[in-house]
């Protein structure tokens, strides 16, 4: 008898522990998917959609390289065009991205739960976490350290008369900071470690081997600095890129666990109690 109290006390402890994390989640969403902060997301979400569909089309219909730089007209007419930079790749990625995300604010759900309660989540989650932010971060600081340590071996001050400054911080310098913001106002249980690093190396080592494709038949390596650089140091430099993209995949996701911390730990404990 007196064990089966114990029993007894026991299961109405767990349904009663159970009901307060369950309770406690319900506060958090009714706070995270409804009012000001709901309206913060979306706002992130509308702004960095847009301005990367408008910096896109402006880059590619309104910036023309003039014949004297990297005859850069004849190199588009042969291969890539600008498609060859990983940084107009990063502008179509982070569009896209920023697109899922607003679609998934409308039509989709950003509760924090165990699973992702819709399909825009879930591919918003994975591009997030495999290639809009590690890419971002790439891009932003391997443009800034080159271009601040010269950079006329990646973006040319000739260039300065054909490309605004404002383009060139939405293609270099927002992307991050958008990328952060997303961070910190979108839930998100990263994919597991396997799917999320196979996804960014596939995609950085693609980029590596379409470079190679375009110096074939252009004849010129896409960014000055690879002409400049010996051979050695040539590929310890696309080595340390495909490094660096995988780090930046890690901070991603060690960002997302601190930053979320006390949401997965509230999970986990759900995911614990329900066996």
């Amino acid at each position: 008898m007196a064990k089966m109290r114990k029993q007894v006390r026991e299961f109405q402890a767990a349904k009663q522990a159970e009901k307060a994390t369950n309770d406690q989640l319900d506060t958090w969403n009714d706070a995270y998917t409804s009012g000001a902060f709901s309206y913060l997301r979306f706002l992130v979400h509308l702004l960095a959609a847009a301005q990367f569909w408008y910096g896109m089309y402006y880059h590619y219909f309104r910036v023309h390289w003039p014949s004297d730089l990297r005859d850069e007209d004849e190199l588009k007419a042969r291969w890539g065009g600008k498609f060859k930079y990983l940084t107009f790749l990063d502008v179509i990625l982070q569009a896209i991205y920023h697109s899922l995300a607003l679609l998934n604010d409308i039509f989709g759900s950003n509760a924090v739960s165990l699973k992702s309660t819709s399909k825009l989540r879930s591919i918003r989650d994975y591009i997030f976490a495999a290639f809009a932010f590690p890419v971002a971060h790439n891009v932003c600081l391997s443009f800034w350290v080159i271009y601040i340590w010269d950079r006329e071996l990646i973006f040319p001050s000739a260039l300065d008369a054909i490309f605004p400054s404002w383009l060139n911080h939405v293609v270099h310098t927002n992307v991050a900071l958008l990328a952060i913001m997303d961070l910190f106002t979108c839930f998100r249980r990263y994919p597991s470690r396997l799917a999320g690093v196979t996804g960014n190396m596939a995609f950085i080592i693609l980029y590596i081997i379409w470079l190679h494709i375009v110096r074939y038949f252009s004849g010129e390596w896409v960014y000055p600095i690879l002409e400049v650089l010996p051979l050695p140091l040539r590929y310890l430099f696309l080595s340390l890129l495909v490094g660096f993209n995988l780090v930046c995949y890690f901070l991603g996701e060690f960002v997302n666990n601190i930053v979320w911390k006390p949401e997965h730990k509230l999970l986990e404990e759900k995911k614990v109690k329900q066996g």
